[in-house]
């Protein structure tokens, strides 16, 4: 994947984190906090990938 796929897909993860935290500080439900765990989760997991095709 190219760098600008990368760019595309962690802005799309923190755009899906953002409205996930909004969510979580308007309702504060347990399923929201679920939710804005698991997009964490895919973001980080997004930048860990990218870093690593850096240093390839």
């Amino acid at each position: 994947m190219n760098n600008a796929k990368y760019e595309k897909e962690l802005e799309d993860l923190r755009e899906k984190l953002n409205k996930d935290v909004v969510k979580y500080i308007e309702h504060g439900s347990k399923e929201e906090y679920k939710d804005l765990l698991t997009k964490s989760r895919e973001l980080d997991e997004a930048i860990v990938k990218h870093i690593k095709s850096l240093n390839k």
